[in-house]
C-alpha cells in the first residue's frame, strides 16, 4: 500500500513540474498548398496555441484569412479564436516589399503535440499546410519517391538538346510527392507554346496515390509548370510525343521558410519539380542555385524609370543594363548549363524591354502623375523603330538553339526582321508568319495559296503543324455546329433581353469569354464540376457567350466540354453589349434573377462569392 501511495505522489509530482508552454521556431511542413505563408514561430501554452505567421504576395496583392480556419491533430479539431495584425475575412493588402506578418490564435493543442495541420477551409484554393512538425525536425532536402538519379545534373552536363521540330501526343504522368489526401484532388499543368499561345490541363489527382495523367496533342517543344492550389512549381521542358514523369515535391515549402528565415540557410538547395523521361530532363533537373534565383534578369528595363528619355537613349539604359546582368551571370559559380540558359533568358528579355518600351514609358508617366488608365494623357514617348531594335539584335546570335528553349522563347516573335541577310535571323523569320497561320488553321481558314506557301519554307514542320491543326478544326466544325445557339434575329440593343427571354422565371449566368482567353478557361474549368454538385438545379442557366476572335475550329473543339448554352456574336453584337454593360475584360459575368432584372457581376471573378451568391438566388 505504501509504495503505491509513493507512485501516485511521484505521478503528481511529475505532473505539477512538467511544462507549461513549448515554442518550436520554424517548423518542418510535410506538404503544403501555397507558398503565400510560412509559420515562423508556434507557441503552445495550456490556454491558447499560437501562430506566427509570415505573409509574402506580389506588392499591391492580398491575404485573406477566413474566420474557419482551423487546426486539427489526433482526429480532434482546434478552432480559431483570435487573430493579431489582420481580422478574418478582411484583405490584409500587401506592403511595398510584399512581405507582412501576422498572428493567428487557436484553441490550446494538447502540450505534447507531435504534428498538426493547418487548414484554412475545404474550400477551392484554400490554404493547407500538412504535418507541421513539433519535434524539431529539420526540413527534408529530398522527398520520399523522388527517384535518386534525377534529382541532380552532372557539372558535365552541358550538351542542351534544342528545339525539337516535330509533333506527337505527348504523355504527363504527375507524382505529387508529400502528398495528402486533405491537400485536395485537382492539379492543373500550363503548357506555352514558342508562339506564345498557352494551353491549360486539369489533372484528377488520386487521393491514394496522389498521381494522375493528362494526354495531349503537342507541336515542337514547349515549356510548363504545375499548379496545385496556389502552389507553383518551377518550369519544365518536354518535346513531343515523349512520356514524362513529373514529380512535384510538396515539401518545397520547408525549403522557403528555410530561406526566407535568416538566421536559418537549408543544408542544401532543393527544387519543387523534376522530371524523368524527357530529353530535357538535364536541364528540368539542374541544382536550384540561390545566387542565380536572387538575381533579377528582368532589372535592366524595370530598374528605368525615367519615361522622357528618347529612343536611343532608352535603347542605351536598356543595353546597359543588359551587359550589367550578363557579367553578374557569368561571375556565378553555377552549372554551366544553367548559366547558358539563363543568359538566353536575358537576350530575349532585352529584346521584350526595347520591343515594349512605350508601353512601359506611358505606365511610368502614369504612375508619376498619378493618372488612371482610363485617362486620356498629353505624353507620347518618342517611340522605338526598328533602328533600335536592330541595334540590340545585332547584339545576338539569333540562329543559337538555346533562344528557341528559353523560357522567354515567344518573345522571338517580337523580333523586327529587317536584315537584308535572311541567315541573321534563322527560324526566326518564320515564327510571326508561323503564329498566323496557326490563329487561321484553328478556324479552318487557311488557303491552299496558304498551305502552299509554308510547304516552301525552309523548315518543313511549320505546314506540317499548321496543317494538322487544319484539319482537326475541320473536323470539328463538321460534326460541332449544332452545339452553337442560333442568335437572335432582333437589332443588337434587344439581342441580350432575347438570349435571357426563353429563360425567364429562373437563374441565369451570363459568362462573356473567348477561347484565347486563358484566365477564362481556367475560371470555367473551376465552374464545371458544381454544374453537377452543389449547383445541380433545373432552375439554373449557364449561357455562355463569345466572339468571333475565337477560331471557330478551337471553339467547337472546347465547347462540348462547357456544359450550358453558347452563342458566338459578330463583332457589332459583341462590341454593343459589352458597352452597355461596361465590360472592361473577360472573363465578365452577368446575374440574371428569377424575376428577370440583371446586372454585371464581375464580383463573381471569386469564384467562392459566385457559389454562394447563386445559391442564395436558387
Amino acid at each position: 500500500m505504501k509504495k503505491l501511495i509513493i507512485c501516485i505522489a511521484a505521478a503528481i509530482a511529475m505532473t505539477a513540474c512538467g511544462p507549461k508552454e513549448r515554442t518550436i521556431d520554424f517548423p518542418a511542413v510535410e506538404a503544403a498548398t501555397t507558398t503565400s505563408i510560412i509559420i515562423e514561430k508556434v507557441e503552445l501554452t495550456d490556454s491558447i496555441t499560437t501562430l506566427h505567421m509570415r505573409g509574402y504576395n506580389h506588392p499591391g496583392y492580398w491575404i485573406n484569412v477566413v474566420p474557419e480556419t482551423h487546426l486539427t491533430a489526433d482526429g480532434k479539431t482546434y478552432e480559431m479564436v483570435g487573430t493579431e495584425r489582420c481580422e478574418p475575412n478582411v484583405y490584409m493588402w500587401m506592403p511595398a516589399d510584399g512581405d507582412s506578418s501576422f498572428v493567428l490564435k487557436f484553441k490550446p493543442l494538447p502540450l505534447d503535440t507531435k504534428k498538426f495541420d493547418f487548414i484554412e477551409g475545404y474550400v477551392e484554393g484554400a490554404w493547407r499546410l500538412i504535418g507541421v512538425d513539433l519535434t524539431g525536425k529539420p526540413a527534408t532536402a529530398y522527398e520520399k519517391g523522388l527517384p535518386k538519379h534525377i534529382r541532380t545534373t552532372p557539372e558535365s552536363k552541358t550538351d542542351i538538346p534544342g528545339f525539337i521540330y516535330d509533333m506527337g501526343e505527348t504523355r504527363i504522368n504527375v507524382h505529387l510527392l508529400g502528398y495528402d489526401s486533405s491537400l485536395g484532388t485537382d492539379a492543373d499543368i500550363y503548357i506555352n507554346s514558342i508562339f506564345g499561345s498557352q494551353e491549360e490541363y486539369g489533372v484528377k489527382i488520386d487521393p491514394e496515390t496522389g498521381t494522375g495523367s493528362i494526354s495531349f496533342q503537342q507541336y515542337g517543344t514547349t515549356s510548363g509548370f504545375i499548379a496545385f492550389g496556389d502552389f507553383v512549381a518551377g518550369t519544365f521542358r518536354i518535346a513531343p510525343g515523349e512520356t514524362v514523369d513529373l514529380y512535384c515535391d510538396l515539401n518545397y515549402t520547408d525549403y522557403l521558410a528555410a530561406t526566407r528565415n535568416r538566421t536559418e540557410k537549408p543544408a542544401m538547395p532543393v527544387k519543387a519539380l523534376y522530371s524523368d523521361g524527357s530529353i530535357y530532363d538535364c536541364i528540368n533537373n539542374l541544382p536550384l542555385d540561390k545566387g542565380m534565383s536572387d538575381l533579377n534578369i528582368y532589372s535592366f528595363y524595370t530598374a528605368i524609370s525615367d519615361y522622357s528619355l528618347s529612343a536611343d537613349e532608352y535603347t542605351d539604359q536598356i543595353i546597359e543594363g543588359y551587359h550589367k546582368v550578363v557579367k553578374s551571370l557569368e561571375s556565378m559559380d553555377c552549372h554551366p548549363a544553367a548559366k547558358s540558359l539563363a543568359i538566353a533568358d536575358a537576350k530575349l528579355t532585352c529584346i521584350y524591354g526595347l520591343t515594349f518600351a512605350d508601353y512601359f514609358r506611358e505606365d511610368m508617366y502614369r504612375q508619376a502623375h498619378n493618372k488612371s488608365y482610363d485617362e486620356p494623357i498629353d505624353f507620347k514617348p518618342d517611340p522605338i523603330t526598328g533602328k533600335q531594335i536592330d541595334r540590340v539584335t545585332d547584339m545576338f546570335d539569333l540562329t543559337d538553339p538555346l533562344l528557341m528553349i528559353s523560357e522567354e522563347s515567344n518573345m522571338l516573335m517580337e523580333v523586327n526582321c529587317q536584315s537584308d541577310d535572311p541567315e541573321k535571323y534563322g527560324i526566326v523569320r518564320y515564327l510571326r508568319r508561323a503564329a498566323i497561320g496557326i490563329s487561321l488553321a484553328e478556324g479552318g481558314q487557311l488557303t491552299d495559296e496558304m498551305l502552299a506557301e509554308m510547304r516552301e519554307w525552309d523548315e518543313p514542320f511549320f505546314f506540317r503543324m499548321c496543317e494538322e491543326m487544319q484539319k482537326r478544326a475541320l473536323e470539328a466544325m463538321e460534326t460541332g455546329n449544332d452545339l452553337i445557339q442560333k442568335t437572335p434575329g432582333v437589332p443588337v440593343e434587344k439581342l441580350f433581353e432575347a438570349i435571357i427571354a426563353p429563360h425567364k422565371g429562373k437563374v441565369v449566368l451570363v459568362d462573356f469569354w473567348n477561347t484565347w482567353c486563358s484566365p477564362c478557361r481556367s475560371a470555367i474549368k473551376h465552374n464545371e464540376p458544381y454544374k453537377t454538385t452543389e449547383l445541380s438545379s433545373d432552375d439554373l442557366v449557364w449561357i455562355y457567350i463569345a466572339n468571333e476572335t475565337s477560331p471557330m475550329g478551337k471553339y467547337l473543339q472546347m465547347i462540348p466540354d462547357i456544359k450550358g448554352l453558347h452563342y458566338r456574336l459578330n463583332d457589332e453584337q459583341w462590341r454593343y453589349i459589352c458597352d452597355d454593360f461596361k465590360i472592361d475584360g473577360i472573363p465578365s459575368y452577368v446575374l440574371v434573377k428569377k424575376d428577370g432584372s440583371y446586372a454585371l457581376s464581375n464580383e463573381f471573378r471569386d469564384h467562392e462569392l459566385m457559389i454562394k451568391t447563386i445559391k442564395e438566388h436558387l
